[in-house]
């Protein structure tokens, strides 16, 4: 029997909004379909031998990202996932392969990373206003200490990045958000660039 494929390949794109409730106007007014709000608190960890932005830059192949993240929606009991997100194509922001587990600890797995070779390098929170739109998820979020803006992911198998990218790119410019308002990267790397390593994370 042939194995079923997996879809663990993420494509992104991330845009800057001028305003927030503009574009959730413009989403809820189409067919998407609003799923929640979420508040996020984002650990970010490195390797301990890292001091500067440029030791921890995601772009080689190979090079990734872990990430702690905390979640509650409403009434809801906190979420807690580890995430990885590692480059597969150098110089590819917008696709990588991603893998991703539950936990049920947020401080217990914090000091886990932080006593093997890992330490905290950077913390990001935001809310999040979750959406769904054919094979499109959609979010967008008010991040603290830098504003709004829109992250749409589409899961994929290997060898599907391409398409998935042209249909994230479509569906941006029909919400009138020009190749300007689309960052090369990721929010998460513009404000990471600002304020990693400069930041008091207590554990």
């Amino acid at each position: 029997m042939k194995k079923a494929e997996t879809k663990n390949i993420e494509v992104e794109f991330c845009a800057r909004l001028d305003s927030i409730d503009a574009f959730k106007n413009k989403l809820t007014a189409g067919e998407a379909e609003f799923i929640g709000s979420t508040y996020i608190c984002d650990i970010y960890f490195c390797d301990r031998s890292a001091t500067k932005f440029e030791d921890v830059e995601m772009d080689a192949v190979g090079s990734y990202s872990l990430r702690l993240r905390q979640s509650k929606r409403g009434a809801e009991n906190e979420h807690i996932t580890l995430n990885t997100k590692t480059i597969t194509n150098k110089g590819d922001h917008n696709a990588w392969e991603e893998h991703e587990i539950e936990i049920n600890d947020f401080t217990e797995a914090a000091k886990i990373l932080n006593t093997a070779e890992f330490k905290p390098f950077f913390k990001l929170e935001k809310t999040r206003f979750s959406y769904r739109l054919d094979d499109m998820e959609i979010c967008v979020e008010d991040i603290t200490d830098f504003g709004g803006a829109v992250e749409i992911e589409i899961m994929c198998e290997a060898g599907e990045e391409s398409k998935a990218k042209e249909n994230i790119k479509n569906f941006l410019h029909q919400c009138n958000l020009g190749d300007e308002k689309i960052v090369p990267k990721s929010i998460t790397n513009i404000i990471m660039k600002e304020q990693a390593f400069k930041q008091e994370i207590s554990l």
